[in-house]
């Protein structure tokens, strides 16, 4: 997710969660996001969750290089591999 804001050119603050220790589901951490999930965004008065709604979000509400293809063959493609990633992990 740091990636797609330093493209984006986003000013964000990253805040690691260790999820071996279980972290993410800790009373501070599940304040800000209840389902208790990593990645968590915190934008424009948000929190969003789940990596490619997030990438989505940012290409919808702002400037900058395009995160996915403009191409909706290639957008299919790129959306096609995140759920491979997503479903395997």
């Amino acid at each position: 997710m740091r990636i797609a804001l330093h493209y984006k050119e986003i000013d964000f603050d990253y805040e690691a969660v260790d999820l071996l220790t279980g972290e993410q589901l800790e009373d501070e951490y599940l304040k800000k996001n209840p389902s208790g999930f990593v990645p968590a965004l915190e934008i424009d008065g948000l929190t969003l969750t789940e990596s490619l709604p997030i990438i989505e979000y940012l290409d919808e509400t702002r400037d900058g290089p395009k995160l996915l293809p403009e191409d909706p063959v290639k957008r299919f493609q790129a959306r096609r591999l995140a759920e491979v990633v997503n479903a395997g992990t």
